[in-house]
């Protein structure tokens, strides 16, 4: 005899009817697998799935594609100690008030901040105080009363009394009454939504930008992290999944497995030597102005999200003039002091699933980094100060044109047309190969990176600056139930950040060039182009630069993705019946050219 646990219920049907049907009537819900969880020789289907009743609780259902069986096994979870999050509504704010009461705010001054550790004291206190004005000045928007036409009031009236009537008599002439003034209800209803929204769509202006304000909520779906996997297993709850996909993120910022103990030591070395040597306290360098700060100010943009310190930037544009002449000291201090604050190298990690990929792989994850809004401020003065002291000692290299003044992708674009089409006037062949930089700015080996602004015999705040603001950075995940998951960072340049782009090129400044190859560059994008009238010398000249690259990345610790790497040859005519002889590249041999008639 089977024994049934307690709570498991036994439902028993004599009639055939089908399962849908069947649901309907008792009132029940079928929990199933979107995907089908058996595979068949020449079909698939869904033969797992579990039945509630009254089940208000959230739940997750996935297959496990692990097992060698025909059919997936299925893992069902539910959260029965979840709770509801307390969701203030949307909130109004009184900017007037707002900035009275931080001018109003009894604040530290600045200008006697002498040590690091007082500075990161000042940051969060301002934090704290523009936070807590921020609070007081706001109240929650009540909501907005639906006000229904006349008619349709009038039939909810009626609809309610013939209800209340019915259930006191149980006439069944009242209950056609009431299913009649049901669906009267519905239409009208329906009828008046679907007004509404085509008046919504007449009244669109596609000249102002409202358009995409209107078609936004629209394409957004929003989908729950499901279970994950993982090398310690699943994780079903939000720490959990918080924690593996953190340790992920750890992972893709570390350098490359790539040695070279001569260079290690040199580079080790010449840090070391700078760090003793730099003076605790800085003077040699333009001062920061208010004027500065308020043009940072006025270039933010309102609906961005906020960082790990709660301050979006529409705070930042109600600033009062009192407050931001004390950012500026801040600031001032910053540049004096060499010290990046500690509280504006975390950021908040928002993982997005990629289009296509497996939602319970951790690799499937692309971060999005929200960084602290004061800190995007500080960040483009310190870009301007190292960009001028860049373009006045014209340090980087000519074939670079990411992220500098007057180049953009086109002027590189319109370089390659050129070169291409001059050799086609020649009677030449162009071959090219564009290489992929695997994880490029997230695996950039910083002490190698301050090494190199020493070399530069970059201004030594910048320098300083810089190292402090790469040292001891951290990402924090945050999941649905306030859990957090906080790594440290060591290696990589900020993507997202201002000054993030030039750092990396940077560190990419002194690439290998031979004189028989073009080099073309944009921040990680790199590509190499060679021309002649035989196509075996554009191999040569190729396989010869990438020699020298492939010696280069080792050195630097880059690694080059040579799955997303491709070669192309460009002809007026196929002059040759054969197939090019292959590349090779970073000790792999690439399958060969592909050629392109023109």
């Amino acid at each position: 005899m089977r024994i049934i646990p307690p709570g498991i219920a036994i439902m028993i049907v004599q009639e055939e009817i089908p399962l849908k049907h069947l649901l309907y009537r008792r009132d029940l819900k079928s929990l199933h697998q979107s995907t089908p969880t058996r595979f068949g020789t020449n079909s698939a289907n869904t033969i797992d799935f579990a039945i509630v009743k009254n089940f208000l609780y959230p739940y997750e259902i996935h297959s496990i594609s692990e097992l060698s069986s025909d059919h997936n096994p299925i893992t069902l979870n539910f959260f029965l100690q979840y709770s509801i999050p307390k969701y203030p509504g949307k909130l109004k704010t009184n900017w007037k008030k707002f900035k009275d009461t931080l001018k109003n705010s009894e604040f530290i001054n600045p200008h006697f901040v002498n040590t690091a550790e007082h500075l990161d004291s000042i940051v969060c206190r301002l934090e704290d105080e523009i936070i807590n004005a921020n609070i007081s000045t706001s109240n929650p928007v009540k909501e907005n009363y639906i006000y229904h036409e006349s008619k349709l009031r009038k039939l909810n009236y009626e609809r309610n009394l013939t209800r209340k009537i019915f259930q006191t008599y149980r006439d069944p002439v009242l209950k056609r009454k009431l299913n009649k003034l049901n669906k009267q209800i519905s239409k009208l209803d329906q009828k008046i939504e679907t007004d509404a929204f085509t008046n919504e769509l007449l009244n669109v202006n596609v000249t102002d930008g409202r358009v995409w304000k209107f078609v936004t909520p629209f394409k957004k779906k929003t989908k729950n992290i499901p279970s994950l996997n993982g090398p310690g297993g699943i994780a079903n709850t939000d720490l959990g999944k918080a924690n593996f996909l953190a340790e992920r993120l750890k992972t893709q910022f570390t350098l490359n497995n790539i040695t070279n103990p001569d260079t290690e030591e040199l580079v080790a070395d010449s840090v070391m030597r700078f760090r003793l040597k730099a003076n605790s306290v800085c003077k040699d360098f333009d001062p920061p102005l208010p004027s500065e700060v308020l043009d940072c100010n006025k270039s933010l943009r309102i609906n961005k999200s906020p960082g790990i310190d709660g301050i979006n930037n529409k705070m930042i544009k109600n600033l009062p003039l009192h407050t931001i002449l004390t950012i500026t000291t801040i600031i001032h201090k910053i540049m004096t002091l060499g010290h990046f604050p500690t509280r504006w190298k975390t950021a908040t990690v928002v993982p997005i699933l990629k289009p296509g990929k497996d939602p319970t792989d951790t690799t499937s994850y692309r971060p999005i980094s929200l960084l602290s809004s004061l800190s995007k401020i500080v960040e483009p003065l310190i870009l301007k100060r190292l960009n001028n002291y860049l373009k006045e000692n014209n340090v980087f290299c000519p074939e670079q044109f990411g992220f500098r003044e007057t180049l953009s992708t086109s002027h590189h674009l319109i370089r390659v047309v050129e070169y291409v089409t001059e050799g086609f006037a020649n009677k030449q062949n162009t071959g090219a190969v564009f290489l992929d930089i695997q994880e490029a700015f997230d695996r950039v080996w910083q002490d190698r990176l301050i090494d190199k602004l020493i070399h530069y015999e970059t201004l030594s705040y910048l320098i300083k600056l810089i190292d402090s603001y790469l040292l001891e950075k951290k990402l924090q995940l945050e999941s649905r139930m306030n859990s957090q998951a906080t790594k440290n960072i060591n290696a990589g340049v900020a993507q997202g950040s201002k000054i993030g782009p030039t750092l990396f090129a940077l560190y990419i400044n002194d690439i290998p060039k031979q004189f028989i190859t073009l080099l073309c560059m944009y921040a990680d994008d790199t590509a190499l182009l060679a021309r002649n009238k035989i196509p075996n010398y554009i191999q040569i000249a190729l396989n010869r630069h990438l020699k020298a690259l492939e010696d280069w990345f080792i050195k630097w610790k880059i690694e080059i993705n040579v799955s997303k790497t491709e070669a192309i040859m460009s002809a007026t005519a196929r002059s040759y019946s054969c197939s090019p002889p292959p590349l090779r590249l970073m000790t792999e041999l690439y399958p060969g050219l592909r050629n392109v008639s023109i």
